[in-house]
């Protein structure tokens, strides 16, 4: 039989905030730094997605038996339609061909599945809604932000009629199961989980343009020879990248591209793995009659750090009372008319907001800190607190229930 190997790529770009000071607010409402934007999508168009689509195009044009699939937050969407629209247009070229699969996810790459259900799935919905508008596609796999995922996320899900879920294969809750095998969610087992082997993926993310690392530099044929020496009856190969991987962590001079091209044509042409999209899992489950073990989660895991949980994000006291203090503006925010203040509420759940508060950082363990613009987590803690306070006074002002002129609120 042969192995099922899925690639699957995120994007998600969250709007940059200006630095801000205490003087600012109540004063300004820009809070997002369109130069920081328009530079870092520019930068990442030049560097990684027009380049990197192209090579997928010109392999899956090249190849009959190549399937990717991706994700895209609302939020790189719509900086990529403002400052980079030659972005969106290439992947359409890809989805064209049929061959590539777009993932639902949260809207601003939110971590509001941390909070509850109803403000998650208003998240989920908002990106169903334009990828429909951009991409003419509704997806029936989801990848949440980070992989975050549980039991009860994945009961939200399937009752949004999601099919298959991309997670990690934590450790700490496969035991000593692999990550190759189909599983699926404890009380909805018609749900499928696909789980991402991480030292895999880690191979390329974080150690591919390291020296010191005893397999640099990585080939094709090296990473290929790792992929043949998994369990033989494992059926599925799953790895998940970040796309900025390929010409933003690892650089066009570090063979990032021809690493990928080779890889590709080779499994291409192997008759040990074959490509898959996630939708198709189910159809091979069938065709191969696969049995499917469930996976319980009780508590959220995602694909940060070592511990794959969500410690990233909630994992101090800085992050949890941002945490507390956004999604207590939640009952403004479905009372509130200004959608300007609304939109911004939503961009505030992005995951990187909070991941630049942490405390826990290691320059070995993420290549994140990329992006980072503050010189500490406190001075991000203080951004992003002002920030909020000012999209606090923004959405009490023009509410539905306010009080008639007049009379006291």
């Amino acid at each position: 039989m042969k192995r099922n190997i899925c690639f699957h790529f995120q994007i998600s770009q969250p709007c940059r905030l200006k630095t801000y000071r205490f003087f600012d607010i109540g004063l300004h409402h820009d809070y997002f730094d369109e130069y920081q934007n328009h530079y870092l999508a520019n930068r990442l168009a030049e560097r990684c997605y027009l380049p990197a689509n192209k090579m997928f195009l010109d392999l899956i044009n090249n190849n009959d038996n190549i399937y990717l699939s991706y994700s895209i937050s609302g939020t790189s969407i719509r900086l990529f339609q403002e400052h980079c629209p030659e972005i969106i247009e290439s992947f359409k070229a890809l989805i064209a061909t049929g061959k590539v699969e777009l993932t639902g996810s949260t809207y601003t790459h939110s971590i509001a599945a941390l909070h509850d259900k109803k403000t998650f799935v208003e998240q989920v919905k908002l990106q169903e809604k334009i990828l429909k508008e951009t991409f003419g596609v509704t997806p029936t796999t989801f990848c949440n932000t980070e992989l975050i995922y549980s039991d009860e996320i994945g009961e939200w899900l399937n009752e949004l009629g999601y099919k298959t879920i991309l997670t990690e294969g934590a450790k700490h809750i496969l035991g000593w199961k692999s990550p190759g095998y189909l599983y699926c969610n404890p009380f909805q087992t018609d749900l499928k989980l696909l789980l991402r082997n991480y030292t895999l993926c880690d191979d390329i993310t974080l150690r591919f343009s390291d020296k010191g690392w005893e397999h640099y530099p990585l080939t094709s044929e090296k990473y290929i020879s790792f992929l043949k020496s998994l369990p033989a009856d494992a059926p599925f190969v799953n790895l998940y990248f970040d796309y900025e991987t390929i010409g933003e962590y690892n650089t066009k001079e570090s063979g990032i591209f021809d690493f990928f091209r080779c890889m590709f044509t080779t499994i291409s042409n192997s008759g040990d793995f074959r490509f898959i999209t996630p939708n198709q899992a189910e159809d091979i489950e069938k065709e191969c009659e696969l049995s499917v073990s469930t996976m319980h989660a009780p508590w959220p895991i995602s694909s940060a750090g070592d511990e794959k949980d969500t410690s990233e994000w909630t994992g101090n006291e800085l992050q949890q009372e941002a945490f507390e203090q956004l999604f207590k503006l939640e009952p403004l925010y479905s009372d509130s008319k200004n959608e300007t203040a609304k939109q911004n509420w939503l961009d505030m759940q992005a995951a990187d907001h909070f991941a630049f508060m942490s405390t826990k950082w290691l320059s070995k363990s993420s290549v994140r800190r990329n992006f980072d613009v503050y010189p500490s987590p406190y001075q991000a803690f203080i951004n992003y607190m002002n920030v909020l306070n000012d999209i606090k006074i923004e959405l009490e002002k023009n509410t539905k229930k306010a009080a008639p002129a007049g009379k006291s609120k």
